[in-house]
Order: structure tokens, then sequence, then C-alpha cells
């Protein structure tokens, strides 16, 4: 999957020292926890969209809803705030049973995590 950048509500770029600011922040300054915690965020985010894709392959779509739910979550502790539209718009296209909609939003909310999972691998690096 190719990421087509990760953008902030401003449209500016999200950069990766912003993302460490955060992480950092969420770890009180302690780097043991900082690559604890981004490497956690790494995993649980790739493992909430493969199982939102198998969700939408599977037409389960409260079980979609529920994982875009989770994964908004996830990316509200980054403050990552279109990423967070994102999967807040999945989540209520898989609550509307909307299947149109959710095919649209998943590809886009697949590459936001990918975006997402390229900056923070680089923090790990």
């Amino acid at each position: 999957m190719t990421c087509t950048c990760m953008r902030a509500a401003s449209g500016h770029a999200v950069e990766a020292n912003t993302l460490e600011d955060r992480i950092d922040a969420l770890a009180l300054g302690d780097p043991t926890v900082a690559h604890n915690v981004t490497s956690a965020l790494i995993d649980t985010n790739c493992a909430t969209l493969l199982y939102m894709i198998a969700a939408r392959e599977n037409g389960e779509f409260d079980d979609l809803a529920r994982a875009a739910h989770r994964l908004a979550g996830s990316l509200s502790m980054l403050q990552c705030t279109r990423e967070i539209e994102l999967a807040t718009r999945l989540e209520r296209a898989a609550l509307a049973y909307d299947a149109l909609a959710v095919a649209a939003l998943l590809p886009a909310v697949a590459n936001a995590v990918a975006c997402l999972e390229e900056k923070l691998s680089v923090l790990l690096a």
C-alpha cells in the first residue's frame, strides 16, 4: 500500500518530530516507555486494520464499526485529526450498514494507517 501522506487538519504534513513529541508526552519522557508505546501503536493499529478489512469482506458491519471506533481512539492519543475523522466516518458508515460508503472509506483509512505506521517506524530506528 502506498502512503499518500498523512495530513493534519491544517493541511500540513504531520512531521515525525510532532509525533515524537506526542509519544514522549504519553511516555512521560521515558525513552523505553516511548519505544514501547510506539511499538504498541504500530502493532495495534495494524491488527485493527486487518480486522476491519476481514470484517468488511465478511459483511460484519457491527464488528467493523467497533474496530473503527477503537482505531479512532488510538489515533486520538496522537491527535491525528484527519485520521480520526476518517475512522469516525467509517464507523458511522458501518453502523448504518452503508456498504458503498464503507467501500469508499476503508481504503482511505488503510492509507492513513499505513502513513502513520511509516512515520512511527522511523521513531523506532
